[in-house]
């Protein structure tokens, strides 16, 4: 999982370098760039059973969603333990935030108030958030 969360920052700093004009958050989200990277990743994680998906949140926040292909049952489950088993995940992706916070300012000249990562469970429902910040 680390080696693919790796390729998720490379690409993503790959696709704001490829920007032309400047676009805000929302409209660098919904080019082709993005929706590569999105086909990629979703390859990538489709053994796992999971699906990517880049949002943004206002003008500046980038949210990165891991979807669940079929629904998580934590029922029983504290919150406790269940951030306990995203940090592995939250850890390997920490030292990659830093070059998307710059490469997102110096592309498009967005600077990120925070990169917000979570895991959604099949029905939508976020099991899981983390915002990263600068």
């Amino acid at each position: 999982m680390k080696k693919k969360l790796l390729i998720l920052a490379t690409a993503i700093m790959l696709a704001l370098a490829g920007c032309g004009a400047k676009p805000t958050l929302a409209e660098w989200v919904e080019t082709e760039e993005v929706t590569s990277i999105e086909d990629q990743l979703n390859t990538l994680y489709s053994s796992a059973g999971l699906r990517a998906e880049f949002s943004a949140e206002g003008s500046d926040i980038l949210v990165f969603s891991c979807i669940y292909e079929q629904q998580l049952d934590f029922s029983g489950v504290s919150q406790e333990d269940i951030d306990a088993s995203f940090k592995p995940q939250l850890e390997a992706l920490s030292s990659t935030m830093t070059p998307i916070f710059d490469a997102c300012e110096s592309e498009i000249g967005v600077a990120l108030s925070c990169i917000r990562v979570q895991f959604v469970n099949a029905d939508n429902s976020v099991i899981y958030s983390y915002d990263f910040t600068k």
